[in-house]
């Protein structure tokens, strides 16, 4: 097997990233939080002092600000799913974007190089 020169390693790199990416089939921003709380009707054991029912929320930020929204309790798995995907998604945009500074760095290192060996002769 051929060795591969840096380039063709970070270009090998970015096409998995990216293949990665592909696969992707929902994502949502934010964080799936478990509460618990009174249902509001007035002859359940919650509304006397029991146990409360447990609701699921999806909170993110907005301007700093946190916001949230109600999710079905048939809906959980599912954005569980999506919010997992969102952290994910956001790790891989970042590896991609670390690999194509890379590539920028290599070029800039090539072209000083060359503009060296140019100046040598």
């Amino acid at each position: 097997m051929e060795d591969q020169t840096p380039s063709e390693s970070i270009h090998q790199s970015l096409k998995q990233q990216l293949r990665q990416l592909r696969r992707i089939k929902g994502f949502v921003s934010g964080s799936l939080v478990k509460i618990y709380r009174k249902c509001g009707a007035t002859n359940c054991h919650c509304a006397k002092g029991g146990e409360k029912h447990p609701a699921y929320l999806l909170t993110s930020k907005v301007r700093g600000k946190t916001k949230a929204v109600y999710v079905p309790v048939d809906k959980v798995e599912e954005v569980r799913q999506w919010t997992q995907e969102y952290r994910e998604l956001k790790l891989s945009i970042k590896a991609i974007s670390d690999l194509h500074e890379e590539l920028i760095r290599l070029h800039v290192s090539q072209r000083r190089k060359a503009a060296r060996t140019r100046k040598r002769k």
